[in-house]
Order: structure tokens, then sequence, then C-alpha cells
């Protein structure tokens, strides 16, 4: 039988809200029928949602997020997505092979802060599709014995000596993800390529995706 899976979006609600608004609907209009379950900071109006209150930002407390609503998910796979990023359609289609696996996508950019141009950038959690129960069992494993919700552990779970994943797989979608870098989120910079591109299949110019969502 062929598994199922549901769309998971972890939202700390730090940007500006008619951006995430684009955001969000981005991934509904995508999401090839696909259920939808949210754990954010803010109430919203994206699938099944649970509004835990200001608890803060951290990578403790998106690790915190991510646990609880992996918890929520009855179907058999999860694909992440967060608030700063827009994906490709055939992202959503992506059926993992295995599912005592984590699968990241190759193909990802990031529009840099006040920039007009795509930066090639490494695979990460807001582009992975995992089994449910493995991710939720590494998870488990990493908070144990940890506080509820913690602003301290910026860098979480690299404090206790644990990366986020011993080992993953990699699939590439036809089309770029991307994320947006706004100034708002946890980080304002991330780790990328140099090399500016400015036009992608599928997208076209970073300068048209940034008014469209950013400007308007």
């Amino acid at each position: 039988m062929k598994p199922k899976g549901a769309i998971i979006y972890i939202s700390s609600n730090q940007e500006e809200p008619k951006f995430e608004a684009r955001i969000m609907h981005d991934i509904i209009t995508k999401r090839n029928g696909l259920p939808i379950y949210s754990v954010t900071q803010k109430p919203l109006n994206m699938g099944i949602n649970k509004c835990i209150g200001d608890v803060g930002v951290s990578g403790f407390n998106f690790c915190r997020q991510l646990q609880m609503v992996v918890e929520m998910v009855e179907e058999d796979y999860v694909i992440s997505c967060e608030a700063d990023c827009i994906y490709s359609p055939d992202y959503f289609q992506f059926v993992p092979p295995i599912l005592d696996a984590v699968y990241r996508n190759t193909n990802n950019y990031v529009i840099p802060y006040g920039q007009k141009y795509y930066l090639h950038k490494k695979s990460q959690t807001a582009y992975q599709v995992a089994g449910r129960k493995f991710l939720l069992d590494r998870l488990n494993f990493l908070l144990k014995g940890q506080p509820q919700w913690s602003t301290e552990l910026k860098n979480f779970p690299k404090e206790i000596g644990q990366p986020f994943l011993t080992d993953w797989q990699e699939f590439t979608t036809k089309y770029a993800c991307l994320q947006f870098k706004t100034g708002q989120g946890m980080r304002k910079h991330t780790n990328s390529d140099k090399d500016p591109i400015y036009l992608l299949p599928y997208w076209g110019a970073a300068e048209g995706l940034t008014k469209k969502y950013l400007w308007t």
C-alpha cells in the first residue's frame, strides 16, 4: 500500500504578517491534496493548527514545535514547510522510498537579505521529507529530559553535543525550492554559495519574486 503523506508547517510568527500570509497561500495552492498540520506561536488558518503562544525564538523551540507537529500527524510521512520559504510543486509530490529515513532536497536557493539575486544553498530542515515515526523518534531522543521551552539554546542540539540528524538521503526537485532572508527571522544570514544567479526556471527573476512576496 502506498504510504500517505502530510505537510507540516512550523512558524514562530516573526515575519511580517502579509508576507507570511503569501507564503501560506503558496503552500496551500500547491499542496497536491495533502493535509496540513501546523504549530505556530500565533493562531493561523493553516490546516489543523495548534497555537502555543509567544514562547520565543530559538533552535530549541523550533525543535520542540517540530516534535509537537509531527506528533499531531496521522499519516506515514511528513513534508516540512517553513514560514520564509516557497516550494516547487513537485516538492509536494515526492514520496520517500523508505520510511525509516529522512530525505532532503538538493535543489535549493536563497534570496539574501536586501538582495535581488539567488544563491544556491545546501539542504536543510525547510526542504525535508521524512518518515513520521523515524523523525519523531529522533526528536524524542534529542529532547528527552530537556525543558519545555528555552530561548537560551539558540543552536540546539549543538549545545548538547548532538547533530540534528546523523545521516540523511537526498532527492532533487525539477524546480528549485526558495528561501527569503527578510531580516525578521531567527537568522538574518545563511550558509550558501557565493555566485549570484539572477534567473531560475519556473520562478524567473529574483527581483520579481521579492516584489511579489515582500513589497506588495
